[in-house]
């Protein structure tokens, strides 16, 4: 079984390269299936005519202004289809600006941050990687640390586009907190975790088995590896079947990214909504598997517990994006048409998450791939007039 993903075709373009889209690919759910690659096409060789992007008073004073707050009424979701710029005004925006005047948005992003409590995550130093990076106290998932001593992990619920804490970002485990993990992810219902790190056991932990038929533990929790593959040449995508007690065996995907550089960005965003097709994709399938075996409730809520090193850069850069891809599809079927707003997406994402989206030149990437994947989707009606000349060097 293969989703049906519409698959771009350049005819004319001129004015970015990129990879056409391929189906999301159906993991290990009894047969592993790679999804079939269409024809790469010739790539388009990017303009070199290039502008400048000057910076405003209003820019300027717009860094002063007060914290971002989203004050939410009763059935509103933090992130919905209403929006104040459509894909057409978003994308001459940010073909408007360069690489330094995105930067320089960027922090006007950080100087909205507000200034939430922290206090829990605080008063246990040793269970943070990063001092400086802290753990909201207002959406913190609360598990019980293994001698019961208190229920702090670096971990906050994060919505998606219309979808209550649709994400779990945490932190990679430390080693004293990998048997708490797995009591989240089962506390949870979580089907999937996704590590856009390599378990390579010097900046991450092993928390899984790395041998197909091989069992690791920790505490009570009992996780066997059901087998891994390959996907797409980019990431590893393993079968866990996890063990609790007396509760019932649980089927589990472990996704783990290992090309996403350390404070950088990906060098095609092809790869990543790749990624992100078959993490939605194998959600539902998983879902889906776990209610016919009985230990999810139908209609019960599995969030994806989702992880980089400190849980705020690449994972909340994936996280946006999701969410900026899922309001395209959505807009895109109403009178107003398709409707994003990167900047708006990240300032409500960092309400739930601090620091998601570290660092100006993953806010950068974020700008690209939400215009590689309208344009992956055919929802602009003019390609020729989309000119990303001033960002040479970040489009792939």
């Amino acid at each position: 079984r293969l989703a049906h993903a519409v698959e771009y075709r350049p005819d004319s373009v001129s004015c970015v390269r990129f990879l056409l889209s391929e189906r999301p690919v159906r993991i290990g759910l009894e047969d592993w299936m790679m999804a079939a690659k269409g024809d790469d096409g010739s790539a388009v060789e990017i303009s070199t005519e290039t502008r400048t992007a000057s910076t405003t008073g209003s820019d300027i004073n717009s860094i002063c202004a007060s914290p971002a707050r989203f004050a939410l009424k009763p059935g509103q979701f933090l992130h919905d289809a209403d929006s104040t710029e459509s894909l057409n005004s978003f994308t001459r925006r940010t073909c408007s600006m360069n690489v330094f005047s995105l930067f320089f948005d960027y922090t006007t992003v950080i100087a909205k941050d507000s200034k939430e409590s922290c206090s829990v995550g605080e008063a246990y130093p040793l269970l943070n990687r990063f001092k400086d990076i802290r753990c909201f106290d207002k959406n913190r998932v609360k598990v019980k640390y293994p001698d019961g001593s208190h229920d702090f992990i670096h971990a906050n619920y994060v919505d998606g586009f219309r979808e209550r804490n649709k994400f779990i970002l945490t932190q990679a485990p430390l080693e004293q907190t990998r048997e708490q993990f797995w009591g989240m992810v089962l506390q949870e219902n979580a089907v999937m975790v996704v590590s856009l790190i390599a378990l390579d056991d010097r900046q991450c932990r092993r928390y899984i088995p790395i041998k197909n038929g091989t069992t690791i533990n920790f505490g009570a929790y009992t996780i066997e590896h059901h087998g891994s593959q390959q996907i797409r040449d980019a990431y590893d995508a393993t079968i866990l079947k996890v063990r609790h007690g007396s509760e019932p065996e649980r089927k589990l995907l472990h996704i783990c990214y290992f090309d996403w550089p350390d404070k950088g960005t990906p060098t095609r965003p092809t790869e990543i909504l790749n990624l992100i097709a078959d993490i939605n994709y194998n959600r539902r399938l998983m879902t889906e598997e776990a209610e016919k075996s009985g230990w999810l409730k139908s209609g019960t809520q599995s969030p994806i517990v989702m992880h980089c090193l400190a849980g705020v850069g690449r994972s909340g850069t994936l996280a946006a994006l999701d969410i900026c891809c899922r309001k395209l599809d959505y807009t895109e079927k109403q009178s107003t048409g398709p409707m994003v707003d990167v900047k708006d997406t990240v300032l409500r994402l960092r309400s739930q998450r601090e620091m998601a989206v570290h660092n100006p030149e993953q806010y950068l990437f974020l700008h690209l791939a939400v215009i590689e994947y309208a344009l992956r989707q055919r929802y602009y009606d003019d390609v020729d007039s989309i000119d990303l000349s001033n960002f040479n060097g970040y489009v792939a």
